[in-house]
Formats: structure tokens, C-alpha cells, sequence
């Protein structure tokens, strides 16, 4: 069975849509957490001076040039949950012992959304963000494709600067764009999974997959079927979301942390019906190049 190109188009937007405010307002999943999707603790204080990400006038070209990110500095050591000789860690101690001080990781993200076998579109996201911090101060760039699409031109190509007051906005899909502000009270919940990690480290001895390598750093992997009761109780905004899409039967959640209880990565599946269409959703999130926090400044020209 063939599904229309226009069901599943709109369904696969209207997920991608909903993924890229869920990475916005810091939800798991959303998240990122999704939204939306962030890490649970920060690295060791350093000496090394805030970076300030350098904003560059808006042109009006006919093809956008990418706007480059800041220079990550460089990785902090892991520090928090002892190790034992073969180097692995108990993911409840590194998760108690997990420190809140601010820092910055470049978050990379991609969604996928498929419908009957078919892409329906796919989702990718980069840039700086603060982690700890009281919003998502960063700023990203988030693109969507057409799975049933000739063209590989993205479809919807944002670029967001949240400065920790304000949050900035521009179509990268149309030359000459201006930047607008937005109103960050919506969209600029601070991140926290922590609670998130926690349900799966209850989740009980399935959950623990054990220690592996990711992004080559030594990382416990901890993954269950969380279900919508105890999404709920993780975190009521992200539940009612997930009932709003139709996608009741709970979330597939994977993290990776590391020692000092940082998020390396994660994946989150879930499946909801729009349209009467079934779609599955598959995001991916990686965390790399651990520093300070992080200065995100204005753009210099918005429009009014």
C-alpha cells in the first residue's frame, strides 16, 4: 500500500515542526529535552574566558552561506563517579554526584519520520548551546528535507540565537531574511533530563546495557520503553504533547553518560498517528566538545 505523498508530507512536517520546539524549549526528546535534549551535568570549572559567538550581518544572496558556529573550546575531563579497574561506573553514583555548573557542547541532532516504509522527511539540527543554565542559551541551525522530495533544497532551514533574554529567529529558506524576536517564554525552558536518566536508572537491572564507547569516551548506556504514566510523571508538558500528536504508547529512550553524568548521546522512538496515518519518529542527539559557558550575543540588525 502506497500512502499519499500529501498525507504523509504533512504528517512528517507537522513532526518535524513540533521536534524542532521541543529542541527549542529543551525538551527530551524532545527534545532534546523533545524536544528535548541536553545533558545533566557540566564539566570542571575553567580558567579558559567565555567565548562570544560573533554575529555576521544578514545578505541578501541568492544562496544563503551558512552561518559559522563558535569555536568549541577545548573538552573538559570527566570527573564524579569513581571507576573500578576495567574503568567502568555506576550510573545512579555519577548521576547523584553530577555537577549543575553551567557549560557549552555542540549538540548535533537528526530526526527522521517515517510512514508505511516510507521517509517522510528528515530533520537535522547543529550548533553551540549552555547546558545548566536558567534558558537554552545557543544558537543553532535546523533544517528539514522531503523524504518523497526530488530536490535535496530543504524545505525549512531556521537559524536561532537565544541570548538567555531574547530569542532570535530567521528563514534561511529566503535570501535576504531578517532576524525577528521572538518571545522566549514558550520556548526557552531550561534543560534538564535529569529526571529522565533517573526513571531509567529505576527502571531496574534491563535497563543497564553496560559500559560502552561513545564519542570515543567510556559511557554507560541506559535504555527502556518508558511508558506515557511514567512520562507523565517525568515531565506533564512533554505528555500532553505526545497525547496532542497521538502517540500514547511511551517513548523508546536511550542515553549514554559519562562519569560525570553528562549526556553523550541519546535516541528516543516513538510512534503517533496524524491524519489516520501511523508515523514512527526517530531522533538522534550527540553532545561533543565539553567547555564553559558560553556568550551568544544580538544579531546587529532585526527587524521591527
Amino acid at each position: 500500500m502506497t500512502i499519499r505523498r500529501t498525507t504523509l508530507t504533512a504528517a512528517a512536517t507537522l513532526l518535524a515542526l513540533s521536534t524542532m520546539a521541543a529542541c527549542n524549549d529543551g525538551d527530551a526528546q524532545s527534545a532534546p529535552t523533545a524536544a528535548g535534549a541536553p545533558a545533566t551535568a557540566s564539566p570542571t570549572a575553567s580558567a579558559t574566558p567565555t567565548v562570544t559567538a560573533t554575529e555576521p550581518t544578514p545578505t541578501a544572496s541568492a544562496t544563503p552561506t551558512p552561518t559559522p558556529t563558535p569555536t568549541p573550546t577545548a573538552s573538559a575531563t570527566a570527573t564524579g563517579a569513581p571507576v573500578d579497574a576495567t574503568g567502568a561506573f555506576d550510573p545512579a553514583v555519577a548521576l547523584a554526584n553530577a555537577d549543575r555548573t553551567p557549560y557549552a557542547a555542540t549538540e548535533t541532532m537528526k530526526t527522521t519520520a517515517t510512514a508505511g516504509g516510507q521517509v517522510g522527511s528528515v530533520l537535522t539540527g547543529t550548533g553551540r548551546v549552555n547546558y545548566n543554565t536558567p534558558t537554552r542559551e545557543g544558537r543553532t541551525e535546523t533544517k528539514m528535507t522531503l523524504g518523497d522530495s526530488d530536490s535535496d533544497e530543504p524545505t525549512l532551514w531556521m537559524e536561532t540565537i537565544n541570548t538567555g533574554t531574547t530569542i532570535f529567529m530567521r528563514d534561511r529558506t529566503k535570501p535576504g531574511s531578517a532576524w525577528r524576536a521572538e518571545d522566549p517564554s514558550d520556548k526557552a525552558r531550561a534543560d534538564d533530563t535529569t529526571a529522565y536518566v533517573k526513571a531509567l536508572v529505576e527502571a531496574g537491572p534491563a535497563a543497564r546495557k553496560g559500559m560502552e564507547q561513545k564519542n570515543g569516551v567510556p559511557a554507560f548506556h541506559l535504555g527502556a520503553r518508558l511508558t506515557a504514566a511514567q512520562i507523565k510523571a517525568v515531565d506533564p508538558k512533554e505528555y500532553q504533547k505526545m497525547v496532542d500528536k497521538g502517540a500514547e504508547g511511551g517513548k523508546q529512550i536511550d542515553v549514554w553518560i559519562d562519569r560525570a553524568g553528562r549526556i553523550l548521546a541519546q535516541t528516543q522512538s516513538m510512534k503517533m498517528t496524524t491524519g489516520g496515518t501511523a508515523v514512527t519518529s526517530t531522533i538522534t542527539l550527540t553532545y561533543t566538545d565539553f567547555g564553559p559557558r558560553e556568550t551568544f550575543t544580538a544579531p546587529t540588525a532585526v527587524a521591527g
